[in-house]
């Protein structure tokens, strides 16, 4: 329904419902199915869904520096690629 309101008066539009994983999510916005993407459920389960789909999606994420120790072995450039002095 998004693509059809954007189609028809090229106002900006927001898809949302049952978009559950970050490739579906970045479908929508690369096919111009929508401009925006809102999550509901997703977020009410794992309010960090935007993080995992970052490293999914090979992306990076700007997190407070109080998160920074926090960033999962592996996803070494997840919040920019950090470097982390011992203590």
């Amino acid at each position: 329904m998004a693509q059809q309101i954007r189609e028809s008066t090229g106002l900006p539009t927001i898809a949302v419902g049952l978009i559950t994983e970050p490739e579906q999510a970045q479908a929508i916005i690369e096919s111009g199915q929508a401009d925006f993407v809102a999550l509901a459920r997703g977020m009410l389960y794992n309010p960090r869904w935007p993080w995992h789909a970052a490293a999914k999606l090979g992306a990076q994420v700007r997190a407070p520096k109080q998160f920074w120790r926090s960033q999962p072995q592996g996803l070494g450039k997840l919040f920019g690629g950090l470097r982390l002095g011992q203590r």
